[in-house]
């Protein structure tokens, strides 16, 4: 049975036709940036012909739109999911129904993330062109796809459990777009400041650490999901002069299959912190725990 918040959602926010203008406006600037691209590249060739290799930029250029579009949208729609019903004050009329807390969270959560993902779904025939030409294997498409909604599933769990904590929907853009850009920033400045601060001859940190320091970055685990399905090694790239340094046959199974799969390692991290973060925010907003905490 589809979560009531959900439905009741979904129908009130797509009864109106600016989603809709939304949906094409975004898809005619995803075949616009395809279509130059497939020109330019056809342009730019000695004899005027294509290459269809080429195609697999054409891949990472609408996928990591397409992460771009997960990162920047989720935590604006989902971080005033519950602060908004408490500036409406229509959060205690969901409290007194029969919904349990978790199910209002999830629907609001599930809410929030609906049109991002509409949109990324939307764009699917634009990424026929690459299957037109046979660049990659409809499996990798349907890879990315599962990442962006697990990243989308982390960044809305944040989001509403700030939302459950805050009662203005700013404070919580704020710091929800805070810790994003911790994760996806401050993550990769931690990796590399020895390199910043020692030189890139600098090897006196263990691979174990470094790994630990990017794996809650989304763009790292992007990067290596993209550099696993075209064959190249992103992370392992990354940290070369540490892999020379324990002479490469030391780094032990489990390191060097982290380096392999840090996309895989990086998808558990996202489903991990953003289940811990819904519940988190169903107790925060359950009644009955704020009373029983009153009483102690």
């Amino acid at each position: 049975m589809m979560n009531p918040v959900l439905r009741r959602e979904a129908i009130t926010s797509l009864r109106g036709w600016k989603n809709f203008a939304v949906v094409m406006f975004y898809i005619g600037i995803i075949l616009f940036g395809a279509g130059l691209f497939f020109f330019s590249t056809v342009y730019n060739s000695y004899d005027y012909s294509f290459d269809p290799q080429a195609m697999t930029f054409l891949y990472v250029f609408l996928a990591s739109i397409q992460m771009a579009l997960v990162v920047i949208s989720v935590p604006a729609f989902a971080a005033g999911s519950i602060s908004g019903e408490r500036e409406k004050q229509t959060l205690d009329l969901l409290l007194v129904t029969k919904l349990s807390p978790l199910s209002i969270v999830v629907g609001k959560m599930l809410a929030s993330m609906a049109f991002v993902l509409l949109l990324v779904v939307s764009t699917l025939p634009v990424f026929a062109l690459v299957f037109y030409f046979g660049s990659i294997h409809i499996g990798s498409l349907l890879l990315m796809m599962a990442f962006a909604v697990t990243t989308a599933f982390m960044l809305a769990g944040i989001s509403v459990f700030f939302s459950c904590v805050y009662k203005r929907t700013v404070i919580s853009i704020m710091l929800v777009y805070i810790i994003t850009g911790i994760l996806c920033i401050g993550t990769l400045i931690w990796a590399y400041m020895p390199y910043i601060v020692m030189g890139y001859g600098y090897s006196g940190s263990s691979m174990e650490l470094e790994l630990l320091k990017i794996i809650p970055n989304p763009g790292m685990g992007f990067a290596s999901l993209m550099g696993g399905q075209l064959g190249v090694d992103v992370v392992g790239g990354m940290f070369s002069d540490i892999m020379r340094w324990q002479e490469y046959d030391e780094v032990n199974t489990m390191t060097q299959w982290v380096i392999d799969h840090l996309w895989l390692v990086h998808m558990t991290f996202q489903v991990v912190v953003g289940g811990v973060f819904v519940l988190l925010a169903a107790s925060k907003i359950n009644p009955i725990g704020k009373k029983s905490n009153r009483r102690k």
